[in-house]
């Protein structure tokens, strides 16, 4: 049973992140967690001062965020035909990251959101705390659904790396999955600077290779990137991917090899989904 995260605001970003979810996972028994988070506004705040008025405030919105998700909840079921998949829905009265963070302890295998999508991850895309707010994933694997992203059969799964760190088992199981699940191939994709690899990138391909040995792959080369458009247009017009997988290092090569921090900037220039792995730590 694979179990997905769904933070939704309702919106339609939300909502087409949810749809996406639904159509990648068609095949598999799938639980989804529909997870509202909710706060009061500011000025909300300042009109229920007292503890009773705030405890008040917090229990309405926690009835009117329940009763929008049992509706949305009820609206899948009426439009979704597939018998293998079951909802819940969770409704926190706090910042959605908190939320994530207490719910480390269940085993959680992806969570799939919008670009645009939840009220309190819109940091995610916007601002210069991308990176802070990623780290509150506790190692659950990211699927981010651009707002003009359609579901296409992933096929061809580009996976974007540069051989300068070792591979761990642990780090491709998210991306192996959806491998198997759609008989897809990886192609792996080195950026370089200097196109001769070094005794370590040797070996870490070999590694690589290793793992995925079951897999069909194939491997391309292409120059560092001048801008982020470049990137996106190799990936998916000239490769024809379907899906891109990057691993979250602390300092991504992207990021060297642009100068830009990427991971925040995606959705703003694609239509391409993509799936961010936790580093091993």
């Amino acid at each position: 049973m694979i179990r997905v995260l769904i933070p939704t605001d309702f919106s339609v970003n939300s909502l087409n992140a949810l749809t996406y979810a639904h159509m990648l996972f068609q095949e598999e028994p799938v639980t989804f967690t529909l997870l509202h988070a909710y706060e009061p506004t500011a000025l909300q705040i300042l009109g229920h001062q007292t503890p009773v008025r705030l405890a008040s405030l917090y229990h309405s919105l926690k009835v009117q965020a329940i009763e929008e998700l049992e509706s949305l909840k009820e609206e899948i079921l009426i439009k979704n035909e597939i018998a293998h998949h079951s909802y819940e829905v969770v409704a926190y009265g706090s910042h959605l990251n908190d939320e994530i963070k207490s719910m480390s302890d269940q085993k959680i295998d992806y969570i799939v959101m919008g670009s645009k999508g939840a009220t309190g991850l819109k940091e995610i895309f916007i601002g210069t705390i991308t990176h802070s707010v990623i780290s509150y994933r506790h190692n659950i694997p990211l699927l981010v659904v651009p707002e003009k992203a359609t579901f296409v059969i992933p096929k061809s799964i580009g996976f974007a790396t540069d051989f300068e760190k070792p591979y761990h088992k642990e780090e491709f199981e998210p991306l192996l999955l959806l491998t198997r699940l759609w008989q897809a191939t990886i192609r792996m994709v080195e950026v370089y600077e200097e196109h001769n690899l070094n005794q370590k990138q040797k070996e870490h391909i070999q590694d690589l290779e290793s793992l995925l040995q079951e897999m069909k792959y194939r491997f391309h080369v292409i120059p560092k990137f001048s801008t982020l458009e470049n990137c996106i247009h190799i990936f998916d017009e000239e490769l024809q991917i379907d899906l891109l997988v990057m691993i979250d290092y602390p300092k991504s090569f992207f990021e060297k090899l642009m100068r830009e921090p990427v991971i925040k900037k995606m959705s703003f220039h694609t239509s391409l989904p993509f799936l961010v792995l936790p580093a091993h730590s």
